[in-house]
C-alpha cells in the first residue's frame, strides 16, 4: 500500500474536476469571467504538473508508467488509448443530440409513453447490432487495424450527419442514429481490446486500468463539452430567433420578455401573457424548436472534431493481428499445463 501513487492521484484528481468544472461554468458565464478562468488554468496546470510528476519522480508504483505509453513509438499503447477515448467521446455526442432530437422535435406532452420509450430503440439496437457484428464477423474479416478505423469512421460521419436535423427529418435522423451506433459498438470493444493489447501481459492491470480511464475521461471531457455547446448555442439563437418570430406575428416588443418567461410554464401562464393570440404561441415555439436546430447543429459539429483526432489514432495504431490467436499466457495452477506458467 506504501507503495502506490498517491500523489499522482491526488493531482490527475484535482486537475480533472477542476477543468470540468470550468467548462461548466461556460454554460451560464462569459468564458472571460473570473470563475472560468480560476478554474480552467489551475486545472490545466495541474495536469501538467501531473505528467510531469509521473516521469521525473521515482515512483515504484506509478499511476501512469510512462514506459507504456512510449512502447511501439506509442502507437502500442498511446494511440489505442486515445482512439477509446474518442470512441467514448462520439458515442456521448449521439446520445446528447439524439434525445434532445426526441423530446423537442418527434415528441409533445400529447405523445403516448410507449410511442416515446420506442423511440430510444434505434441507438440501442444500432448499438447491439454492431457488437454482434465483431463478434462473428471480426475474427474473419480480421484487419483489425483497419476495421478499428473503418468503425470509428463510420460513428464519426453518421454523428456528424446528425448536424441536418429538424422536425421534418425523423427517418433521416433514426438512420443515422442507427448506423451511428453500429459503428460505435464495434469501435468500442475492439478499442478496447486494442488499449489491453498495448502492454505486457504482467501488466495487464495497469492496461486494463487504463482502457477504463480512457473511457471515463472521454465521457466525461465529451458530455461537458456537449452540453455546454447545445446550451449556448441555443440559448444565443433563442434569444435572436424567439423575440423576431413573436412581433413578427403581432406581439407587443414589451410583451416578449413575458412571452419568453411563460413558454416552459404551459398554455396558463402563456394566457397570461398582454395580447397574447395562438398565432403568435405558434410562431414562437416554431422559432423555439428552430434554436434547437442550431444548437443541435453545432453540437453534431462539434463531434467532428473528436472524430478527426480519433481516426488519426487509428491510423497510427499497430495491426494487432499477431496477438490475435489461441495463445494461453497464463493457466490456472491446478491446471495440467501449470508448468507453464513464468510466475507461480
Amino acid at each position: 500500500m506504501r507503495e502506490l501513487d498517491y500523489g499522482g492521484a491526488v493531482l490527475f484528481t484535482i486537475s480533472a474536476v477542476l477543468i470540468l468544472i470550468g467548462v461548466v461554468y461556460t454554460t451560464t458565464l462569459p468564458s472571460s469571467d473570473p470563475h472560468v478562468i480560476g478554474t480552467l488554468v489551475p486545472g490545466f496546470v495541474l495536469l501538467v504538473v501531473f505528467a510531469l510528476y509521473e516521469t521525473f519522480m521515482p515512483l515504484k508504483q506509478p499511476l501512469t508508467p510512462t514506459r507504456v505509453f512510449r512502447r511501439g513509438h506509442g502507437r502500442e499503447l498511446t494511440a489505442p488509448f486515445i482512439a477509446a477515448a474518442v470512441v467514448t467521446a462520439n458515442y456521448y455526442g449521439i446520445n446528447v443530440v439524439w434525445p434532445t432530437m426526441i423530446n423537442v422535435f418527434f415528441t409533445d406532452a400529447t405523445t403516448d409513453i410507449h410511442h416515446a420509450v420506442v423511440l430510444t430503440l434505434p441507438a440501442n439496437l444500432g448499438l447491439l447490432f454492431g457488437a454482434v457484428l465483431l463478434s462473428f464477423f471480426g475474427t474473419k474479416i480480421g484487419h483489425w487495424r483497419w476495421t478499428l478505423t473503418g468503425s470509428v469512421a463510420i460513428m464519426v460521419l453518421f454523428g456528424a450527419l446528425l448536424a441536418l436535423g429538424n422536425p421534418n427529418r425523423f427517418g433521416m435522423m433514426t438512420a443515422f442514429v442507427f448506423l451511428g451506433q453500429v459503428g460505435f459498438g464495434w469501435a468500442q470493444y475492439l478499442s478496447i481490446a486494442y488499449v489491453q493489447f498495448g502492454t505486457d501481459q504482467v501488466e495487464l492491470g495497469i492496461a486494463g486500468g487504463l482502457a477504463g480511464v480512457a473511457r471515463f475521461a472521454g465521457g466525461a471531457i465529451a458530455i461537458s463539452v456537449y452540453t455546454t455547446v447545445l446550451t449556448n448555442s441555443q440559448s444565443k439563437s433563442a434569444a435572436e430567433l424567439i423575440p423576431a418570430a413573436a412581433t413578427a406575428a403581432g406581439l407587443s416588443p414589451d410583451a416578449v420578455p413575458a412571452l419568453i418567461a411563460a413558454m416552459p410554464l404551459g398554455a396558463d401562464a402563456l394566457a397570461k401573457v398582454p395580447g397574447i393570440t395562438s398565432e403568435i404561441i405558434a410562431a414562437a415555439f416554431a422559432a423555439f424548436k428552430q434554436t434547437y436546430v442550431v444548437g443541435l447543429r453545432t453540437t453534431a459539429l462539434t463531434s467532428l472534431a473528436f472524430g478527426i483526432v480519433g481516426i488519426i489514432a487509428c491510423f497510427c495504431c499497430q495491426d494487432i493481428s499477431p496477438k490475435m490467436n489461441k495463445k494461453i499466457e497464463v493457466f490456472l495452477e491446478n491446471d495440467v499445463n501449470a508448468e507453464k506458467n513464468k510466475f507461480h
